[in-house]
């Protein structure tokens, strides 16, 4: 081996040694939270697939009980550190608790956090991770604040949301959002179709029906409760609700391929609600005790015959959205009906618990038309509990099933071809392997993103993608405030927002420094890796007439090309590889915000 060799290999050894080391490094956990929701979710997860849960963060009052339950779950070796329940709401975490949850992080080698508490202290725990550059993943909402009727919280949930997305765009970790429809083989399924039909035909999504209800009936002696808390101005909308909202914003997204008159521009919406004062006159207290007259009626009803529930989140919500282009011509319109109070199997006034034991049952319809060619329905009706659940997945899978999720697809067959109508079942999306033991298929999709989180391969779901879906959480609860206050206006959405707006790869091709097209030339290296839904390669040629190395990389995003950027040509083999290894350390870790500022800073010098 000659000198130039040896130096070349040592300096890839040298290179390379640490990418292994953090690409094949376990994962070790630490969870924030342990209500019904984890235990269901993650701590099953952890079992089914050995996860080393290293570490439960917790509010002091729950430490006993988080021990016990933790031992009784055989997750005998997880620490728990807890914070004074004073803290609970707190935006930040205090100077010197983050000091001592950082000292424990490090120690255990958390590699990564889940978070799963109320939402309102998720910020706090965002920012903790993101500062301390561990990858975190959230569930939804991102963010929420005490009264949030008032429109002083619902700016600060906005603003929250564009602080942790700059606080991500400066760390190292990742930063994830659980919105597990991401995941989920039918709606990857559908989003696949409307971008397809879309882009071949350059007609729009022109109208969508979302329609969800989660069949809970949670009665007036149970508003108080801190699981999911209406007390605090936030209902369905900061609940289930966002999941259908992040759903809206992918559908609103396949539309931003289209330019001229079809571009999105603009949005306003409507909105409506109803509220849990609202329940009582159409359910009243006298309603409870005459239906349920053969159980026990709880005494707050004896000490509230007239409860009022003022400022508290709304049951329902209903929202009317238009998305317009630049001269205000409707381009899609959107009904967005999200129940709480709907069907629910409940027969029973004393509560069970606040998740799934307590006779919720959901029932989720989706209509979409891409204008005269295409419509989409999708439909999921559940009859009954996850606790009446058979072992027969084909019979779950049928209508009123908890299995149940069609997709009916009508096309006009004469003008985009295939066959007028077809209906996709949910299971025939999945192998058999996949759909063995599993919990469901929403909890097959979370199973998913979990997997791909604790790998480093989890595309979607990111923090960067969710400006969309906040700026129309921010209008639809802008709306709820006006309609509490008995202004019947539509509110604007921002749509105006670098956030929001796709980044194009033509910006970037006047940069493209590549003058050697018609040379011949051998590889010498490469390097091809996806990052935000971008093909990149870090080339390296050998440039035999003019016995030169060229080293460069190229971004494609399936329609378009940006090459030759960073270009650069060396007559020494040695220095061009330490070049090509820089530029594939670069684009490896740098986030995509960073790289593309890097080519428009140096393309301009």
């Amino acid at each position: 081996m000659n000198t130039q060799d040896y130096m070349k290999t040592k300096l890839d050894n040298w290179l390379t040694e640490p990418l292994k080391k953090k690409t094949n490094r376990k994962p070790v956990v630490a969870l924030i939270g342990l209500g019904p929701h984890a235990k269901r979710i993650y701590l099953n997860y952890f079992q089914k697939h050995k996860i080393n849960l290293a570490l439960l963060v917790d509010l002091d009052s729950k430490k006993e009980y988080a021990k016990n339950y933790l031992i009784e779950n055989d997750f005998k070796n997880t620490k728990i550190f807890t914070i004074n329940d004073s803290l609970k709401d707190n935006e930040r975490l205090p100077k010197e608790i983050s000091s001592n949850l950082l000292a424990i992080c490090e120690t255990l080698e958390i590699t990564h956090i889940i978070i799963a508490t109320e939402p309102k202290a998720h910020n706090m725990y965002i920012h903790f991770a993101l500062e301390n550059n561990i990858d975190v993943l959230t569930d939804k909402p991102i963010t929420v604040s005490k009264n949030m009727t008032s429109m002083r919280s619902i700016n600060k949930v906005r603003k929250q949301y564009y602080d942790i997305l700059e606080a991500a765009n400066n760390s190292e970790s990742m930063c994830k959002v659980m919105c597990q429809r991401q995941y989920h083989k039918g709606y990857e399924y559908v989003k696949k179709i409307l971008s397809e039909t879309v882009q071949k035909y350059q007609v729009p999504i022109t109208f969508v029906d979302i329609f969800h209800c989660d069949g809970n009936w949670e009665m007036p002696h149970d508003m108080l409760k801190e699981n999911h808390p209406y007390k605090y101005g936030y209902g369905k909308l900061f609940h289930s609700g966002y999941h259908f909202i992040d759903l809206l914003s992918d559908f609103i997204k396949i539309n931003t391929e289209l330019t001229g008159t079809k571009k999105i521009t603009n949005a306003e919406v409507y909105s409506s609600c109803l509220t849990p004062n609202d329940e009582l006159n159409i359910f009243n207290v006298e309603d409870y005790k005459r239906i349920f007259k053969d159980q026990e009626i709880p005494k707050y009803y004896e000490e509230n015959p007239n409860p009022k529930f003022d400022k508290f989140g709304e049951k329902n919500f209903y929202g009317s959205l238009d998305f317009k282009n630049k001269y205000n011509q409707l381009i899609t319109h959107v009904n967005l009906n999200l129940l709480h109070y709907g069907f629910s199997r409940r027969g029973w006034i004393e509560s069970k618990d606040y998740y799934k034991s307590n006779g919720r049952i959901r029932h989720e319809c989706i209509t979409i038309e891409v204008g005269t060619l295409m419509s989409i329905q999708i439909h999921s009706y559940q009859s009954k509990e996850i606790k009446d659940r058979t072992t027969d997945l084909n019979l779950e899978e049928q209508v009123g099933g908890l299995e149940h999720f069609d997709i009916d697809i009508y096309r006009n067959s004469d003008i985009i071809g295939g066959k007028p109508f077809e209906r996709i079942k949910l299971g025939d999306l999945y192998t058999e392997k996949e759909k063995k033991d599993i919990l469901g298929y929403n909890e097959l999709s979370r199973e998913v993103y979990i997997s791909n989180f604790l790998k480093g391969k989890c595309e979607k779901g990111d923090i960067k993608d969710q400006a969309l879906a906040i700026e129309i959480l921010h209008g639809c609860a802008t709306g709820l405030h006006n309609y509490y206050n008995n202004k019947k206006v539509p509110v604007k959405i921002n749509m105006k927002n670098k956030e929001i707006t796709p980044f194009k790869i033509e910006s970037l091709k006047q940069f493209n420094n590549l003058n050697t097209k018609n040379e011949s030339k051998r590889i010498f290296k490469m390097l091809e890796l996806t990052k935000n839904e971008f093909d990149i390669s870090v080339m390296m040629n050998y440039l035999k007439s003019r016995k030169s190395y060229e080293v460069y990389f190229s971004i494609d995003s399936g329609n378009n090309v940006a090459s030759g950027l960073l270009y650069k040509q060396f007559s020494n083999k040695i220095i061009a590889t330490l070049y090509f290894n820089y530029l594939r350390i670069f684009i490896k870790y740098k986030k995509f915000t960073k790289i593309v500022k890097t080519i428009e800073k140096q393309g301009k010098k």
